[in-house]
C-alpha cells in the first residue's frame, strides 16, 4: 500500500458549494448546506505492484462520494513508478499516473417560478438570481478527477 486518502480537492469544492444561501420572495431562507452534505467521504487507496527493485505498477481505486445535489463518481488510477537512479543514500524516482472516472457532477433542481416561468430546471445555487433559469444550468459544476494526469520526479537524500 502506497497511500490511503480520505477526501480530495473535489470534496473541498463541494464544501465550498455548500456555503451560503438565499431568501425566497415569501421570506423563507434557503440554505445550500443540506444539498451538499455527503453521505460518505471519497476514500482513495493507492497500491504498488513491484516488478523489479527499480520498477513497479501503481494502481488505485476511489469509492466516490455523493450528496443530494452532487456526485463524485468512483474512479480507478493506473500508473508507473520507476527509480531511475539509486545509490546507498539517494534516489531519483519518476512516477506517472492517470485516473479514469472520478469526476464531480453537480445536479440541477426543479424550481417553480409560478405564472412568470412555470416549472423549470435550474442551477440550485442560482435559482434566486436575475439570470433566466435555463442560463443558470451552464454554471453547474462539472470537474475532472484531480488525479487526471500526474507526473512526479522526486529526489530523496537520506542522512
Amino acid at each position: 500500500m502506497v497511500g490511503l486518502t480520505l477526501g480530495n480537492s473535489l470534496s473541498q469544492t463541494v464544501d465550498q458549494l455548500g456555503t451560503g444561501g438565499y431568501e425566497l420572495s415569501d421570506g423563507t431562507q434557503v440554505d445550500f448546506a443540506p444539498w451538499y452534505q455527503r453521505q460518505w467521504t471519497d476514500l482513495h487507496l493507492t497500491m504498488l505492484t513491484q516488478y523489479s527493485p527499480d520498477f513497479g505498477l501503481l494502481w488505485g481505486l476511489s469509492a466516490g462520494e455523493s450528496g443530494p445535489k452532487y456526485r463524485i463518481y468512483p474512479g480507478f488510477q493506473l500508473g508507473l513508478l520507476w527509480q531511475v537512479f539509486h545509490n546507498g543514500n539517494s534516489s531519483l524516482t519518476l512516477s506517472i499516473s492517470a485516473a479514469v472516472a472520478g469526476n464531480l457532477e453537480e445536479f440541477p433542481c426543479t424550481a417553480d417560478y409560478g405564472a412568470i416561468g412555470g416549472i423549470q430546471q435550474v442551477n440550485c445555487r442560482l435559482a434566486a438570481t436575475s439570470l433566466p433559469p435555463k442560463d443558470t444550468l451552464q454554471y453547474l459544476v462539472q470537474a475532472p478527477s484531480p488525479d487526471n494526469g500526474l507526473v512526479s520526479l522526486t529526489y530523496s537524500l537520506r542522512f
